[in-house]
C-alpha cells in the first residue's frame, strides 16, 4: 500500500530476533531466528494468511475451504487442506519446542504466535495502546504509537494473494490503516506538526480520490502550514472527482473548511497552547461477560456462524434464536469472547430484559444512552429523540470495527434502533422470538438453537461432574439426559445439585433428586427465577395472545412429541389457517419448532402445558378436546388403511365425528405408510389412552386401522400390543363388533408366529362375535381372513368350504373386492386338489375381475395359478408368459414391501426367478435360463448375506455362501449346473432355519424338469 509506506516514518523492520516471526501487512512472510523460511505456494500462503488473522482463534476448515475456493469447493478439498496444513506444521515446527504453533484442534486448525511475534498483531496492539493514550490525555505517546502501527505496513496485505476471501480481508486491513493514518494526522495537527502531515496525507489522498475524511485532513494540513490556495485546490480536485463517480457534493463537514479557507478563518488555525481544548478520550468499551468456563458442544452451530461471517458479503446482523434455557446467552458470550480480537475497537453488551420477571423490557432510548456512554460520548447536547440517539450511535461507529452483544431481545422494534450502521461492526442478538421483522428487515442471519443431543449432554455433565464419574454410569447419564430433555439450562441445574455429593452414584443422586417430586419441572424448581424452568417458561407463555396459549394447553394432550397443524386445529377446534396462525405464533416464541411439515416440542415444555391445562380448562373442556383428537386420529388412519389398500371394503362403520374436526385428506400407498410412519407412535399411545378414559370404541377402531401398517412394518408385538387392548376394552362395553375386530387382529398375530390352531381359534371367535353383532359383511370378511390361513396350509377343503361361507353370507349384495379374492383362492384350490383345467377356467374369470379393479395381490395369485397349471399341463410357452407377467408385477411393488414382506413379496420374486429358469430350460430355451437363473442366485445370494450380516446363520452359512458364489461365477452352464442350483437352494432353506424365499419351492404343483 502505497500510502502506508513513507521512507520518514520507518524502514522496515528487520526479522532478526529468535523464535518465529510472521508478517501479512505485506506479502506473507515467515521466519525463525531471522532466516526467512518457504511457505510454499500462493494458496498455501493464503492458509498461513487465514490462520494468522485468526490471532490464536480456532478456525474450521470450512472456514479455509470457503477463503481458498470461496463458492467453487472442488472435492478434494478437505483433503488439499490437510496437505497445506501439513506442509506448514513442518516448516513452523522447531524440534526444539514442545509444541508445534500450528496444531489440530476439533475440526479445525489453531496457531499460536505471540503479538510481538506478528506484524499485524503488533500493529493492532500499538492502535489499542495509542487509543488507551489518548485516553489518558498523552498524545505525544500516542502519535509514536501510530507511527509504530503504521511502521508495519510495508505493501498491501497479503500482497499478490488471490481470491475473495484475501481482497475483502485486505480492504478491511486497509480501512484500519487509513483510519489509523487519520488518527495520526489528527494528532500531529493538534500537536502543530502540519509539515510533517502534508506529504502522508497527499499520497494517502491520491490513493483514496473519494475519501472525504482524509482530504479534509490534508485541506487543513496545507492551509495550517500557509499554503491555502493548494488547500483549495484539494477541495476543487475532489469536488469534480465525487461528481463525475458519484454524482455528489462534498459533504457539509468540507463544505464548511472549505468556505472558511476561503474567507481566511484564523479559527482553523492552532491555539496557542495554554488555550488548547484537551483531546477528547477514545474508549474502547469491553463489556463482554466472562465465557462459561466449561462450555461444550455447539460446535456445529459455532461452525456454521463461523463460515457464514467468513463469506463475502458478511452479514451485519445475526439472531441467535431458541427456547427458554437452550444457552443461547451461553453460547453467544462463548462466541463474542473467542471474536472479540476480530472487533478490536470494542465489544458492547446489553441486556435488554425482554422476558424476565416483571415483564419490562428496556427501550431502546434507554439502551441508546448506555451504549453511548460506553462510547465515551459526550454527554452535553444530546439529542432525547430515538432517531437522532440513533443517528448520533451510528456515527460514533461509523469508523470503528465493533461487536455489539444485544441479549434477551422481545421484539424487532426494541433491536432495530440498536443496529449498527457501518459494514464493519456486528450485532449478535439473542431471543426467544424469531424476529423475523428483523431478518427480513436487515438480511440478518438466523440460527436456531436446538436441544443437545445425546453427545453434547454427556459432554455437558461430564465438564461439570468430572468426566470419569459421567463415564462410569452410561445408563445413569442417559436417564438424567432424558429427565432434562436436554435442555442445557436443566442439565445445569441439575448438575449443580448432584456435584454436592461427589462420591454418590449418579443413579442414586437422581432417584434422590425425583423421588418425591410430582413433576419433572419439581426437580429442575430452584429460588432463583433466572434458573427456574418454570419462572422461564412462564415469560415466554405469558406473552402470548389468549387463543395461542390455549391452544398451547391443549397441545398437551398429545402423546407424541410431533404433530400436524390439522391435529393441532382439530384439538382446538378452529379452521386450518387460524391454527397454523397461532401455532406460528408458537414458534415464533421458540415453543414449538417446525420439522418438514410438522411440529414439535420437548418433553418439558409439554409438562409445563399439560400442568397449566389442568389448571385453566375444566374437566368437560379437557374431555371434549380429547373427544376431538380421537375423532381426528380416526379420520386420519381410516384413511391410511384405505390408502394401503384402496380395493377393500373391510372396514367397521364409522363413528360420528365431533364438531371442529377436520376431514382427512386420501392417501394412495406411498403417502399412506409416510403418514403411518410418522404417526404410528402417536396413534398407539392414543389406543391405549382411549381405553383408559372411556372411548373404548375409538380404541378398537383405531387398532383396526392401524393393523394394516403394523402387519406391513412387521411391527408384530405392537399388533399384539393394540389388539389386546382393543379386546379387553370392547370385552367391557359388550361391543361384540370391536370384540371380533379385535380377535382377527390377533389371528393375524399368532399366523406371523406360525400358531396355526391359535390363528383359527381366534379367527373362530370372530366370526362368533360377529354373528352376535349381525354384521355378515364383517363375518365373510372373517371367512376369507382364513381361507388364507387354510390355502397356506395346503387345507384345501376347509378353504373351499370357507369360501362357500363366505358368499353365502354376502348373497346378492357381495362386494366387488372380497369376490375377485373369492374367485382367485377357490382357483388356487383346485390347482392344489390338480384339477389343472378348472383351476385355468377360474383363474381366467377372477384374472380378469381382478385387473378391472387393480388389485395387485390377487392379480398376482391368479398369475401364479395359470403359470402352474399350465406347467402341470407341460404348456410351457403359456406358462412362461404368466410367470413373466406375475415377475413384472412383482418388480412393480418390490420396492413398497415393509420389513415383513422381504421374506414374502421380495423373496417370491427370488423364488419365482428360479421357477421362470426351469420352465425356461425344459422349454429348450437355455441361454434365457442362465440369464434368469444368474438373478436368481444374486438375489439369494444378497439375502443370504443380509441375514449373515443381521442375525447369523447356523451351521454351514458360509459355505453355502461360497458355493453360491462359484454359481454365480459358472459361464456356460450344462445340466449339472442345474441341478447344483436346486441343491443349493434347499441347503440355503436349512441354514437359514426359518420360513425362507425357497421354503415351498419343492412344494410347487408341479416338480420335474423333462
Amino acid at each position: 500500500m502505497v500510502a502506508f509506506n513513507q521512507s520518514n516514518i520507518t524502514e522496515e523492520r528487520s526479522q532478526t530476533g529468535s523464535g518465529l516471526a510472521l508478517a501479512v501487512l505485506g506479502s506473507v512472510r515467515a521466519w525463525r531466528d531471522g532466516v526467512e523460511l518457504d511457505v510454499g505456494s500462493p494458496q498455501q500462503r493464503l492458509t498461513l494468511a487465514v490462520l494468522s488473522l485468526a490471532r490464536g482463534r480456532v478456525v474450521q476448515v470450512s472456514e479455509i475451504i470457503a477463503a481458498l475456493w470461496g463458492d467453487r469447493e472442488p472435492q478434494s478439498a478437505r483433503g488439499t487442506v490437510r496437505t497445506y496444513v501439513h506442509r506448514l506444521r513442518r516448516v513452523l515446527d522447531d524440534d526444539g519446542e514442545a509444541l508445534n504453533p500450528l496444531r489440530s484442534s476439533g475440526n479445525g486448525y489453531q496457531l499460536k504466535i505471540d503479538d510481538q511475534a506478528f506484524d499485524l498483531g503488533r500493529f493492532l496492539s500499538a492502535r489499542q495502546a495509542a487509543a488507551e493514550a489518548r485516553s489518558h490525555d498523552d498524545p505525544l505517546r500516542a502519535v509514536g504509537l501510530l507511527r509504530e502501527a503504521i511502521g508495519e505496513w510495508h505493501d498491501d496485505a497479503m500482497a499478490g494473494l488471490p481470491g475473495e476471501w484475501a481482497d475483502t480481508e485486505r480492504q478491511r486491513l486497509r480501512r484500519l490503516g487509513i483510519q489509523t493514518i487519520e488518527t495520526l494526522a489528527e494528532l500531529e495537527l493538534d500537536l502543530g506538526q502540519s509539515t510533517d502531515v502534508v506529504e502522508r496525507l497527499g499520497a494517502l489522498a491520491e490513493a483514496e480520490p473519494l475519501r472525504e475524511r482524509v482530504h479534509e485532513l490534508l485541506m487543513l494540513a496545507l492551509y495550517r502550514a500557509s499554503r491555502p490556495a493548494e488547500a483549495l485546490t484539494v477541495f476543487e480536485r475532489l469536488r469534480v472527482t465525487l461528481r463525475d463517480e458519484l454524482g455528489v457534493d462534498p459533504g457539509p463537514s468540507l463544505r464548511t473548511l472549505h468556505e472558511r479557507i476561503l474567507h481566511s478563518d484564523t479559527g482553523l488555525l492552532l491555539a496557542a497552547p495554554a488555550e488548547s481544548a484537551p483531546i477528547p478520550p477514545v474508549i474502547r468499551p469491553a463489556q463482554l461477560p466472562a465465557a462459561l468456563p466449561m462450555f461444550t458442544g455447539r460446535r456445529t452451530e459455532l461452525d456454521e456462524l463461523n463460515t457464514r461471517l467468513a463469506m463475502t458479503p458478511a452479514p451485519g446482523v445475526v439472531v441467535v434464536h431458541g427456547t427458554a434455557g437452550v444457552g443461547k446467552t451461553t453460547f453467544a458470550v462463548y462466541w463474542a469472547n473467542h471474536a472479540s480480537p476480530s472487533y478490536p475497537d470494542g465489544q458492547l453488551y446489553v441486556n435488554l430484559r425482554g422476558f424476565e420477571a416483571g415483564g419490562v423490557a428496556k427501550q431502546p432510548e434507554d439502551v441508546l444512552t448506555e451504549l453511548l456512554d460506553a462510547l465515551g460520548v459526550p454527554k452535553l447536547n444530546r439529542p432525547a429523540s430515538l432517531d437522532a440517539l440513533t443517528a448520533l450511535y451510528r456515527s460514533a461507529l461509523a469508523s470503528r470495527r465493533v461487536l455489539v452483544l444485544l441479549d434477551n431481545a422481545r421484539t424487532s422494534a426494541q433491536v432495530l434502533p440498536l443496529l449498527p450502521g457501518g459494514r464493519d461492526c456486528l450485532a449478535l442478538i439473542t431471543s426467544r422470538i424469531e424476529l423475523t421483522g428483523l431478518v427480513a428487515t436487515t438480511g440478518a442471519h438466523a440460527l436456531t438453537l436446538d436441544l443437545m443431543d445425546d453427545q453434547e449432554s454427556a459432554e455437558l455433565m461430564a465438564a461439570r461432574l468430572g468426566a470419569t464419574r459421567v463415564a462410569a454410569e452410561p445408563d445413569a447419564v442417559r436417564e438424567i439426559a432424558d429427565t432434562c430433555a436436554r435442555l442445557p439450562l436443566a442439565l445445569a441445574v441439575v448438575c449443580a445439585r448432584i456435584a454436592s455429593n461427589p462420591k454418590l452414584p449418579l443413579s442414586d443422586a437422581l432417584h434422590q433428586l425425583t423421588q418425591h417430586a410430582e413433576s419433572r419441572l419439581d426437580v429442575l424448581g430452584a429460588a432463583d427465577p433466572s434458573t427456574d424452568l418454570r419462572s422461564l417458561l412462564s415469560w415466554s407463555y405469558h406473552a402470548l395472545t389468549p387463543q395461542a396459549a390455549k391452544l398451547f394447553r391443549l397441545l398437551s394432550l398429545l402423546p407424541g412429541a410431533e404433530f400436524t397443524p390439522h391435529a393441532a386445529a382439530s384439538l382446538i377446534s378452529l379452521p386450518l389457517r387460524q391454527a397454523t396462525a397461532f401455532m406460528q405464533e408458537l414458534t415464533r416464541a421458540c415453543l414449538l419448532a417446525p420439522q418438514r411439515g410438522r411440529f414439535s416440542w420437548h418433553d418439558l415444555l409439554r409438562d409445563y402445558a399439560h400442568e397449566l391445562l389442568h389448571e385453566t380448562e375444566s374437566q368437560s373442556e379437557i374431555h371434549a378436546a380429547h373427544r376431538r383428537l380421537l375423532d381426528h386420529y380416526l379420520l386420519l388412519t381410516a384413511a391410511g388403511s384405505r390408502g394401503m389398500d384402496p380395493h377393500s371394503a373391510d372396514l367397521p362403520p364409522p363413528l360420528e365425528t365431533a364438531a371442529g374436526v377436520l376431514l382427512s385428506r386420501e392417501f394412495d400407498g406411498e403417502t399412506a405408510v409416510t403418514m403411518f410412519n410418522a404417526a404410528c407412535e402417536t396413534v398407539l399411545a392414543l389406543i391405549r389412552r382411549a381405553a383408559d378414559i372411556g372411548f373404548e370404541q375409538h380404541a378398537w377402531h383405531l387398532a383396526w386401522y392401524l393393523r394394516r401398517y403394523l402387519d406391513w412394518a412387521g411391527r408384530i408385538e405392537d399388533l399384539a400390543a393394540c389388539s389386546e387392548i382393543a379386546l379387553h376394552a370392547a370385552r367391557r362395553t359388550q361391543d361384540h363388533r370391536g370384540v371380533g375386530y379385535a380377535h382377527r387382529g390377533l389371528a393375524r398375530v399368532a399366523w406371523w408366529h406360525n400358531e396355526i390352531d391359535q390363528c383359527h381359534r381366534h379367527l373362530d371367535a370372530a366370526v362368533a362375535a360377529f354373528a352376535a353383532a349381525g354384521d355378515t359383511n364383517a363375518e365373510a370378511y372373517t371367512h376369507r381372513q382364513a381361507i388364507g390361513a387354510l390355502t397356506a396350509g395346503m387345507q384345501t377343503a376347509a378353504a373351499l368350504k370357507r369360501i362357500d361361507q363366505a358368499r353365502e353370507l354376502l348373497g346378492t349384495g357381495n362386494e366387488v373386492d372380497i369376490e375377485g379374492t373369492l374367485l382367485s383362492c377357490t382357483a388356487w384350490c383346485l390347482l392344489n386338489e390338480k384339477r389343472y383345467e378348472e383351476a385355468i377356467k377360474a383363474a381366467h374369470v377372477a384374472l380378469e375381475q381382478n385387473e378391472q379393479r387393480g388389485d395387485s395381490a390377487d392379480l398376482r395369485a391368479d398369475l401364479t395359478t395359470l403359470a402352474y397349471a399350465h406347467a402341470a399341463l407341460k404348456d410351457y410357452p403359456a406358462a412362461i408368459g404368466y410367470m413373466e407377467r406375475f415377475i413384472a408385477n412383482l418388480r412393480d411393488n418390490d420396492g413398497l414391501t415393509g420389513p415383513n414382506y422381504s421374506v414374502s413379496l421380495h423373496g417370491q420374486l427370488t423364488t419365482e426367478l428360479v421357477q421362470l429358469a426351469r420352465l425356461l430350460f425344459i422349454a429348450g430355451r437355455p441361454d434365457r435360463a442362465e440369464e434368469v437363473q444368474h438373478e436368481a442366485l444374486r438375489r439369494l445370494r444378497n439375502e443370504l448375506a443380509g441375514t449373515a450380516s443381521t442375525s447369523g446363520l447356523t451351521g454351514g452359512g458360509q459355505a453355502v455362501l461360497a458355493d453360491l458364489d462359484a454359481l454365480i461365477r459358472t459361464d456356460h452352464p450344462g445340466d449339472g449346473w442345474y441341478d447344483a442350483c436346486e441343491a443349493i437352494l434347499l441347503r440355503v432353506d436349512q441354514v437359514t432355519n426359518s420360513v425362507g424365499p425357497v421354503h415351498w419351492l419343492q412344494d410347487a404343483p408341479w416338480n420335474e424338469r423333462g
